[in-house]
């Protein structure tokens, strides 16, 4: 009898894993490190079917054809975005290229009222992205924003705890080394920044440095919980630091690197004195969300533990109309990203 409960549940789990969901087709623009190593692993995790993958140079169009197992579906290699938006057949665009592009090609996608999802930054400033929520809304299109760390398991599971909380405040550190390659304020800063706004909600800056041109302490009120932040490119990255203290009335919760969660209870007190300083006790901690090393399952991979796998299939299961769009999915729309690129807005400012 036992045996065969553990073959129906193992059965029904691969079958689920075979199945394919997606009756649209789809089209990937970019192929970057980013994107190799983590989107379209996911994409073909997911049976996603691209039609086309765009590039902008014919000697990576020639090697995409070279290795077209490597990518989901049976893809095209084009340089032709034009070819692509072009197709009725395709109902959704990811884009993913060069940060700089993300704007004008997030507004072609959209102008023609395809589904679109963006890697983040979507644009480099408040005023492109109005300019592409009022494209959006134009269009009527379905434009998701890849911010994948709403949709990691440790701060889904966060987010739930704190409903139930009375917060007080929170701390967050988030250090890394220099960043010569980019804006770090819009390709570094957006993701703690967000993440922090999406915990909490919108915010008013109460007091922001900037220290040395790389590093920026900030302080935030949203409503009655207050944050501190540390920003920066001055550290290493060697040894980075992504880390969220949250204070409540009850205790602690702590959260590392994105995919470790633990919960510190808070100490007793009696007619308001100590309770550990009349009886000695360990402290109490729980693991509420960890890194599995293992077993070797999708579930413990890099790509749900970080969130791209639920980003993703969010995204493919609204374009086909199987997903929650608003609810209990955390999706990340173009609208929900102007109160961070308001607070990113400032930072540049200074």
């Amino acid at each position: 009898m036992k045996s065969s409960i553990i073959r129906h549940f193992r059965r029904h789990r691969v079958n689920a894993r075979l199945s394919h969901p997606c009756a649209r087709q789809y089209a990937f623009v970019g192929v970057g490190g980013h994107s190799l190593a983590n989107l379209y692993p996911v994409l073909c995790l997911l049976h996603v079917p691209l039609k086309y993958i765009c590039v902008t140079s014919s000697r990576k169009a020639e090697l995409i054809g070279h290795n077209a197992a490597a990518f989901p579906g049976q893809a095209i290699p084009t340089t032709s975005l034009d070819t692509v938006l072009g197709d009725p057949e395709v109902a959704g665009v990811f884009v993913s290229a060069s940060p700089d592009s993300h704007f004008g090609l997030a507004s072609a996608v959209l102008q023609k009222g395809r589904a679109l999802f963006v890697e983040k930054p979507p644009c480099r400033t408040l005023r492109q992205l109005e300019e592409l929520i009022d494209v959006q809304n134009r269009s009527g299109a379905l434009a998701f924003v890849g911010m994948q760390k709403r949709f990691a398991p440790a701060v889904c599971r966060l987010k739930r705890s704190l409903k139930k909380e009375q917060v007080h405040n929170y701390s967050l550190r988030y250090c890394s080394g220099r960043y010569p390659e980019g804006d770090f304020v819009t390709e570094l800063f957006i993701h703690p920044i967000d993440l922090v706004l999406f915990l909490f909600g919108e915010a008013e800056i109460l007091s922001c440095k900037c220290i040395a041109g790389h590093t920026y302490v900030l302080m935030l009120v949203h409503g009655d919980v207050v944050g501190t932040i540390e920003l920066s490119t001055g550290y290493s990255w060697t040894a980075p630091v992504e880390e969220l203290v949250v204070h409540t009335h009850s205790g602690e919760f702590s959260l590392h690197s994105i995919d470790s969660l633990t919960y510190r209870h808070g100490g007793r007190n009696v007619v308001g004195i100590p309770f550990e300083k009349i009886v000695k006790q360990g402290m109490t901690v729980e693991r509420l969300c960890c890194h599995d090393s293992f077993s070797p399952t999708l579930e413990s991979s890099n790509w749900v533990e970080h969130g791209f796998y639920y980003e993703l299939k969010a995204f493919v299961d609204a374009v086909e109309g199987s997903g929650i769009v608003n609810g209990s999915i955390p999706c990340p729309t173009l609208q929900s990203m102007l109160p961070t690129y308001r607070v990113l807005e400032y930072l540049k400012s200074i």
